[in-house]
């Protein structure tokens, strides 16, 4: 089942980002002008990496087995590890 958690609380969770910086980024979100999502605000400011983000997403998805018992390494390697070969 799909978790409720936000992206930035499970980042922080991950040990990508501090809570600090989900705050510094959930300001940066609400001055834009025009909306943006966690995720890519946090990349662009340098915060997260793309497969982060993509690891939390696969978190907050249920993606895997007990995923929510892997560290990040352990998302990363398996979600490479699903990827189809083209």
């Amino acid at each position: 089942m799909p978790s409720d958690k936000k992206i930035g609380q499970i980042l922080v969770e991950l040990k990508v980002l501090t809570r600090f910086d989900v705050e510094r980024v959930l300001e940066a979100v609400r001055q834009r002008r025009r909306h943006q999502k966690f995720g890519q605000m946090a990349r662009d400011m340098g915060l997260t990496r793309e497969e982060e983000i993509l690891a939390a997403l696969a978190v907050q998805m249920d993606l895997l087995p007990d995923i929510k018992r892997l560290n990040l390494k352990q998302i990363l390697n398996q979600l490479q590890a699903a990827e189809p070969t083209a």
